[in-house]
């Protein structure tokens, strides 16, 4: 027998080899091989097909049906492959050095004729892997050379032409434009991100979940259309763990950098660091039973010390003013003599942790069922200073006052592939997922939050109260957001798929179910918060202030958590259909219901006012997800491939959790201050006795009187604040569409082999996420035209309820273009170009409820805008070079560089009133994030303080280009920060140990080599969180003055309810892109790696 070939196919393994994007599938585990054995005459029925994975001696049988089809699942990724073919008549067959790569089916014709020849899988006419939408994967030698100076698989994930990680947001990855809490991330097929929602960075620890060296295969997908991938709306990101094999391997390593390895100037500023970090782990692997039973251990552990910028004394960059080593001694001398409690004293050092181990079991338990077995844990804990200011008010807070965050993720699962006939197989998966993340105070929680004034006495100056310190102030103690914090989430996921083999049709269905029970627990204050006006007081034990929060009426602080459980059931069924030779088309639909079965508390009061019942949860939404996907292999050089469909959920759990954490029954407040002109409070009716209770005689407990008013005294609960969900919620979901193209060029004298790809995404919102004030209602319009709220009727108080909605607006369109080629003597180039427009509303930047809404631009001081996307990265440039070669004997030598040129991050333009319920816009939460209106020359509507402001103002204009929004409210994120440069580089050398085939690799990871170079380059300069920049200060006047006329008594509006006849602008601004210092520095990190 002889097996046709040419190197046409060589495009399958270029793509397996290098970081650029190429075909996709499913999100998956496991790979497959589908294929035709033929000869001359046509199809061979009943030849036997036996694939081999080589390094672990794993089989699986296959038999070809009457057409000559044969399909084997279930295979592990990676390789290499053998795939042997026996038929009657014929020689056996050999096809070698197949590599398979998770959820991406490789198609394999045979041609069988007179002789027998064994040939590489590369070789074959029409070898591929079969895919339809973009993808990036990297293998296990693509993540040896990536340069990762925290060993941090965003690092990884960045190499996507899609992808740009924000390095000023916990590194948060951001896929095709669209928010990093919206991506899906897995490992071993396991949900792996951080789905509650709390972290930025979308992972559930700050350092990512999994070893570096435990990673066989990392794929990042923007538009996956098989079946099995959901609840993502950004990317999904996927991790395969390595597996154990037949031979026996290990490795150890440890690596270091601190702040001499680090740069230490970018852009003219001197940055101070002084910290070191130290990463240190292994990996074994090998044979329980031969062939049978394998193992694989990996661990990692980071230990980094970091000291806390500011305090007071030697070890400290910034002094805080006003502050004394005598005065810190003296109130901890009195804080452990009068009350009993020990201050801890300064804190000098962040220490951070994070420690990784995962475990994994594969089992051949025969030829046709394969099971595995994997354990991860991921246990990462940081350190925070509180209550310390070198602004006034100056304060430092001590030790006490600081706290542990720590996280802790367990998780389990069980894989179980099975291949019951030559058609049909199955796979089975199940997974527990236990997540722990708790604030620990230092101190401990059995004291509350003291602030002591530095103050010898009590000083008023005038005040109504003795409430305000003139010096600088000392905290210790649990701080106020520490005293009751603390997030558990278990997760349970069980999924079945079965695979039909039918012909040229391959049929899968599955279905799912997950379960998701959740603890959040926040209630600020609830072991107390004293103020003591001066260091006498506090040495007297008489508090001038108690501010005390409580669930009520049980006064036990695990009643205020929000404690229920989610639930989603997914459906689904697809035809894999190969319908012309070279032509394969998936076509499929999904189907996820959800449903919470906890009630949220039924606020009466708030139903009376708006309408609206503030139980209502996702629970009976459904979404129907269909998809279509396409890939047609034109010739042996082009490949086209596309789809489109429904990609929903992703939505952070958070999001419900805020219905059930703030109903605005579960818990009550006081705030009790002592009055200045006499011996009593602030509370009324006049209640003596319970001042005294609270501010006199303070030992750090909370008095019977105190707690047992706020468990009765609830009136004020009519009015408390609501966050609520829109009785017709629908789940958020996008439609997008994606085409793309792969060319393999012969370009003559330059080589054959060079591969050009381009990619295209078309995406659109059918619903988004957006939150409004309900207690904000309209009651007028302001001179630029847009709408004037004011409080809802009988609440004229700044507090909000908040109820998220949904929004139908928001667009993206994505396009690529990309260029890769290799060379056989060790060279691999590969270059992409990104070109982004996305629109959306709210940008969903945070966690509560009230800073959803707040932190977004607004044209309507109600409603987040629509317009450009604070994600939206218009031109991005990305280029690797890797060259890795043999210089004496099998020792590697590499050197692997990145860079990444890319557009800054928009921002918007505002005007700032920062009133609690703005006297200008009427809104509250939300005074600094207004679209500013640019005024014409001559323009009514708008005077300024002075002629000077006005004169800065139209330079300002000129200066930011846009002068052609005169007239009108700016559009949001019009403007753009400053580009980014930045180049990482790896460089490693392999030496024999003269141990077997043992070896000692020496390598180094350098961080923004620009500023290495010159410290003016690879700077990050951006307009902070939330990416807007208040341009001037806005006042509402009741009738119009001329610009440098001080406006008359009661002419400046103090309320939103009075007439707005003109807008007074003042204190003119240019937007500050600070520079962002840490990350615009050089770093460095050496290692050394034994492996045998």
């Amino acid at each position: 027998m002889k097996l046709r070939y040419s190197i046409a196919a060589s495009l399958m393994a270029i793509s397996a080899a290098t970081v650029i994007a190429a075909p996709a599938a499913a999100q998956e585990t496991t790979s497959s091989v589908r294929g035709t054995v033929e000869t001359a005459n046509g199809p061979v029925p009943g030849a036997e097909v036996v694939v081999t994975h080589v390094p672990s001696g794993t089989v699986s049988r296959s038999t070809t049906d009457g057409d000559g089809n044969f399909s084997t699942n279930g295979l592990r990724v990676g390789g290499p492959f053998t795939v042997q073919v026996t038929a009657d008549g014929y020689d056996t067959a050999q096809v070698t050095d197949l590599f398979l790569q998770a959820g991406q089916p490789f198609r394999l014709p045979i041609m069988l004729e007179d002789t027998a020849i064994v040939v590489t899988a590369s070789s074959v006419t029409g070898a591929i892997a079969k895919s339809t939408g973009p993808i990036t994967s990297l293998d296990r030698d693509a993540i040896e050379g990536a340069a990762s100076i925290n060993r941090d698989i965003r690092d990884l994930a960045r190499r996507d032409p899609f992808v740009t990680i924000d390095l000023s947001n916990s590194r948060t990855i951001e896929v095709a434009g669209q928010n990093g809490r919206l991506n899906r991330f897995s490992v071993d097929g396991v949900q792996f991100s951080d789905d509650f929602g709390l972290n930025n960075g979308g992972l559930p620890t700050s350092r990512g979940p999994v070893p570096f060296d435990a990673i066989e295969q990392l794929s990042v997908k923007v538009a996956p259309y098989d079946i099995s991938e959901g609840d993502f709306q950004g990317g999904a990101i996927n991790v395969v763990l390595r597996s154990g094999t037949n031979r026996f391997s290990g490795s150890a390593f440890f690596t270091y950098t601190d702040d001499k390895l680090t740069g230490d100037r970018t852009r003219g500023t001197n940055v101070a660091l002084d910290f070191d970090s130290k990463q240190y782990g292994g990996l074994i692997s090998g044979p329980i039973i031969k062939d049978k039973l394998f193992f694989m251990f990996a661990y990692e552990k980071t230990e980094e010390s970091d000291p806390f910028d500011n305090g007071v004394g030697a070890g400290f960059a910034a002094q805080v003013p006003g502050i004394t080593q005598a005065q810190i001694d003296q109130v901890s001398a009195i804080a452990q003599s009068v009350y009993g409690y020990d201050t801890l004293g300064q804190i000098q050092n962040a220490v951070e942790e994070d420690e990784k181990y995962v475990a994994k079991i594969d089992w051949n338990v025969s030829d046709d069922h394969r099971l595995s077995l994997t354990y991860v844990r991921n246990v990462g804990t940081q350190q925070f200073q509180q209550n310390t200011f070198i602004t006034p008010p100056f304060a430092l807070g001590l030790f006490s006052n600081g706290y542990e965050l720590a996280e802790e993720v367990n998780s389990g699962v069980f894989q179980l592939n099975s291949q019951w006939s030559d058609s049909f197989s199955t796979e089975l998966r199940a997974s527990y997922r236990d997540y722990n993340r708790d604030q620990t105070p230092f101190g401990g929680r059995e004291f509350p939050q003291m602030e002591v004034c530095l103050d010898p006495t009590s000083v008023t100056s005038g005040a109504s109260t003795f409430t305000t310190c003139g010096g600088s102030r000392i905290f210790f103690g649990p701080d106020v957001s520490r005293q009751s914090n603390d997030l558990n989430t278990d997760n349970l996921s069980i999924d079945f798929t079965a695979r039909k083999e039918a012909g040229s049709h391959r049929i899968k269905a599955t279905v799912g179910y997950t379960e998701i029970n959740t603890f959040n627990l926040f209630l600020q204050r609830s072991l107390g918060d004293f103020y003591f006006d001066s260091i006498a007081d506090f040495q007297n034990q008489v508090a001038s202030r108690l501010r005390y929060g409580a669930a009520v009426p049980s006064l036990n602080p695990d009643d205020a958590a929000a404690n229920f459980t989610s639930r989603a059931y997914t459906f689904g069924i697809q035809d894999d259909w190969e319908a012309a030779p070279g032509l394969d088309l998936t076509i499929g639909a999904r189907y996820d219901l959800y449903d919470n079965p906890t009630a949220v508390p039924l606020n009466s009061n708030f139903l009376q006012r708006t309408g609206i019942s503030n139980r209502n949860t996702f629970s009976g939404e459904g979404v129907f997800q269909p998809r279509f996907g396409f890939n047609w292999q034109a010739n042996d050089r082009l490949i086209i491939r596309g789809g489109v469909g429904i990609f929903a959920g992703g939505t952070p759990d958070v999001f419900l959790s805020n219905s059930y954490s703030n109903t605005g029954q579960l818990t009550n407040a006081i705030d009790i201050q002592r009055n200045a002109s006499a011996a009593t409070c602030n509370i009324s009716p006049a209640n003596p006795a319970l001042c005294a209770a609270a501010l006199n005689g303070v030992t750090g407990d909370i008095p019977a009187g105190v707690g047992n008013f706020v468990a009765t005294n609830i009136a004020s609960l009519a009015a408390a604040p609501v966050n609520a969900i829109d009785p017709d919620i629908k789940v958020g979901r996008q439609m997008r569409a994606t085409l793309s193209a792969n060319y393999e060029a012969d370009l003559g004298a330059l080589g054959d082999g060079w591969l050009f790809g381009v990619d295209f995404l078309y995406g659109n919102v059918i619903q988004a996420y957006q939150w409004t004030d309900l207690r904000s209602v309209a009651i007028g319009t302001l001179p630029d035209g847009r709408t004037r709220y004011g409080p809802f009727a009988g609440t004229g108080t700044t507090n909000q309820d908040l109820l998220m909605t949904n929004d139908s607006r928001g667009r993206s369109y994505v396009g690529v273009a990309r260029i890769a080629k290799s060379w056989d003597w060790g060279l691999s180039l590969d270059a992409s170009y990104t070109r982004s427009d996305v629109k959306d509303t709210n940008a969903i930047t945070s966690a509560t409820a009230g800073s959803l809404y707040s932190n977004n631009a607004f044209a309507d001081p109600n409603f987040a805008a629509y317009g450009t996307s604070i994600y939206q990265i218009k031109d991005q440039w990305k280029f690797s070079v890797d060259f890795k070669r043999e210089f004496f004997g099998d020792n590697e030598t590499r050197f692997s560089l990145f860079g990444e040129y890319r557009s800054g991050r928009p921002f918007s333009l505002t005007m700032n009133d920062t009133t609690n319920r703005s006297a200008v816009f009427g809104t509250v939460g939300n005074g600094a994030r207004h679209l500013l209106y640019v005024p014409t020359a001559n323009d009514t509507r708008v005077s300024f303080d002075s002629a000077a402001s006005e004169t800065a103002f139209n330079a300002m204009v000129e200066q930011l280009g846009i002068e052609k929004y005169r007239g009108e409210i700016i559009a949001k994120n019009s403007q753009q920060s400053p580009d980014f440069f930045k180049v990482d580089l790896h460089v490693s050398q392999e030496l024999p140990l003269f141990v077997g085939d043992a070896k000692v690799k020496l390598f180094a990871d350098i961080e923004n080599v620009l500023n290495m170079i010159d410290s003016d380059w690879g700077s990050l300069r951006q307009v902070g969180f939330p990416q807007t920049a208040a341009l001037v200060s806005v006042q509402c006047l009741s009738a119009p003055v001329a610009t440098g006329t001080a406006p008359g008594a009661g002419v400046v509006n103090t309320g939103s309810n009075q007439t707005c006849a003109q807008y007074r602008y003042s204190n003119v601004r240019a937007p500050d892109a600070a520079l962002v210092s840490r990350q615009s520095l050089y770093g460095i990190r050496v290692g050394v790696k034994v492996s045998f």
